[in-house]
């Protein structure tokens, strides 16, 4: 029987996305204001598409932060993008009225999403937020991790999951089909907020590729109410980019539940030289 192998090489993160969502979408000014800084810092990091995305876009086929505790309304946006030869995204930020999101599909290590976070996810919710870390309502990390395997050689899940997982039925780890699986849950939840963890995995057909694995990870932070934003008395800079070292944290610990010893090893989940996986 064949065996996974991570799509990365020497990590298996085919894309990750940091987005930060505000309780209340903001005024013309404020939006425009924040457009005219993305604008700015995209020339900056060669960022050269610039598209307008309309509600539905937006919706349908996006990556967006979760609501949270807040209604999921959408408004018009404005995306900052840079593309491959093959026309696939490399890199894109987008920009709405009550959320921010950075998406790249160049992932090295996790140095480099805190460069974005810091220089161009940070200054982007200062300015929709003016400051005012009470009005975050959700911080939250997303990693795409792929796995190919020869389709001659279907390999069973297992040899993906280990076995004493308990976030995956027992009863599915022997398999070598196409599946779905899914894992959600709530952490942490109290007066001020929750943690929400969101685990799905799917094995397909990839055709020319061979089979394909894909493990989606959510980690959110989702604050229960404006005003404070689990009691955080720093700077809304610090608040934001120790949430997400937190979520990177919890990230880490999630996939160590759920991969075998030699896939962790593969893409140097546990190593400490901020290459690899993480």
């Amino acid at each position: 029987m064949g065996r996974y192998k991570p799509v990365a090489g020497a990590h298996a993160i085919d894309e990750a996305v940091v987005g930060v969502r505000l309780f209340e979408a903001v005024d013309d000014q404020l939006y425009q204001a924040a457009i005219e800084k993305a604008s700015a810092l995209a020339d900056r990091v060669n960022l050269p598409g610039r598209v307008q995305l309309d509600p539905m876009s937006l919706l349908v086929g996006r990556q967006v932060v979760s609501p949270g505790f807040t209604e999921m309304t959408m408004h018009p946006g404005m995306l900052f993008q840079r593309v491959n030869p093959d026309g696939s995204m490399a890199e894109e930020l987008t920009i709405e009225r009550m959320a921010v999101t950075y998406r790249t599909r160049s992932y090295r290590r996790w140095k480099d999403v805190q460069g974005y976070i810091a220089d161009i996810l940070i200054p982007i919710v200062s300015c929709l937020s003016q400051e005012d870390s009470g009005r975050i309502a959700v911080i939250e990390l997303r990693c795409l991790d792929k796995f190919s395997a020869s389709k001659a050689d279907f390999p069973a899940l297992s040899e993906l999951i280990r076995p004493d997982c308990d976030l995956v039925p027992s009863h599915l780890l022997g398999k070598a089909e196409y599946l779905h699986v899914h894992s959600g849950w709530f952490d942490d939840v109290s007066d001020v907020g929750r943690s929400l963890v969101n685990l799905n995995i799917d094995v397909v057909d990839g055709r020319a590729s061979g089979i394909q694995a894909s493990i989606l990870q959510v980690f959110s932070r989702q604050s229960a109410r404006p005003g404070t934003f689990f009691d955080h008395q720093g700077s809304l800079s610090e608040l934001v980019a120790e949430v997400f070292d937190d979520l990177h944290a919890r990230d880490k610990a999630a996939l160590a539940r759920l991969l075998t010893d030699d896939v962790q090893a593969e893409i140097n989940l546990a190593g400490s030289s901020g290459l690899g996986k993480h």
